[in-house]
């Protein structure tokens, strides 16, 4: 049991990548789910030593965290196409026959299977390279010895507390730095609706961390007293992991509407200048800024009740 945040910090990330290395035959074998939970876990691994540089020397954790953006990213373009795909394919199924025109279910499958295969290819050859190996060895490295801060060698709780506490106040400053459409436009909103998932991601992720942890007292404090406030420390942990949870998939589902938008547009482009039938993909992009409208007006509804800080 770990009796001190180091190690519990460094348990949670040796499991994050027991889960990586078990999920890489399944990448190899082209399954989805295999290349999800992969990228979730390198997304973790990333995340939290992102949280945890308080723990560690001054730049220690920034060459992982640079590797692991780059397996995360042939991962994401893997499994991205064909998440887009199954939402495309849902909106044109519920579309009346007589509004499909041209030959937009063609085009779209035709698009993002090809994107969903070069992704698939790109990811298998990056897991047959050395510099997957090389990052591997390093995360087994760090793991095995790494340069601690004095600020790793507080009680597990209190110390896990004060990264979440800290992720907290980074959600709060990016919902507080969204301007209204109005202002700044689309783009502008839209990416800081992203800012404002990557942060209730990383706290999500230091929140389960301080969640798991064993229900026992740390810091200041005796007896019943400290006994109440790990157990305070514990419950907040756990309703600010189902918030933060909560607001990732309501902007999970925004940002795979821009995505989904942005390849519509193309697309509509594409057909224009070639002379088809461009109708379709006018009305699943507006579909798409429907859903996306109605994922950022739960995600405002939810954040007005989210836990205070206090």
């Amino acid at each position: 049991m770990a009796t001190t945040a180091g190690e519990a910090l460094l348990a949670y990330l040796r499991a994050q990548l027991t889960e990586l290395r078990r999920r890489a035959p399944g990448v190899l074998a082209e399954q989805p789910e295999d290349v999800h939970q992969m990228r979730v876990a390198a997304r973790r691994l990333r995340s939290l030593l992102a949280s945890g540089r308080p723990l560690f020397d001054e730049g220690a954790v920034d060459p992982l965290r640079d590797e692991l953006r780059w397996l995360s990213g042939l991962l994401g373009a893997a499994r991205d196409p064909g998440v887009v795909h199954e939402r495309l394919d849902s909106l044109l199924a519920r579309e009346p026959e007589a509004l499909r025109f041209g030959p937009a279910a063609t085009r779209i499958d035709e698009e993002l299977d090809a994107l969903a295969a070069a992704g698939f290819l790109a990811a298998i050859e990056a897991l047959a390279s050395e510099r997957y190996d090389l990052l591997l060895a390093a995360l087994e490295q760090f793991l095995a010895g790494a340069p601690q801060s004095p600020a790793a060698a507080a009680a597990p709780g209190p110390g896990i507390g004060k990264l979440m506490a800290r992720d907290e106040r980074r959600l709060r400053r990016a919902v507080n730095r969204l301007t209204p459409r109005s202002d700044d436009g689309e783009d502008t909103r839209d990416a800081g609706l992203h800012e404002v998932r990557k942060a209730a991601k990383r706290l999500r992720y230091s929140a389960e961390l301080a969640a798991s942890l064993p229900n026992e007292p740390g810091g200041s404090g005796t007896g019943k007293k400290a006994g109440k406030k790990a157990r305070n420390r514990l419950r907040r942990a756990k309703r600010t992991a189902n918030s933060a949870r909560r607001i990732q998939q309501l902007l999970g589902l925004h940002q795979d509407s821009v995505v989904a938008r942005a390849r519509l547009a193309e697309l509509g482009g594409r057909a224009l200048r070639s002379g088809e039938n461009g109708f379709s993909y006018g009305r699943l992009h507006a579909k798409e800024e429907a859903l996306a409208a109605a994922a950022e007006r739960a995600f405002l509804k939810l954040w007005a009740k989210f836990p205070s800080s206090s």
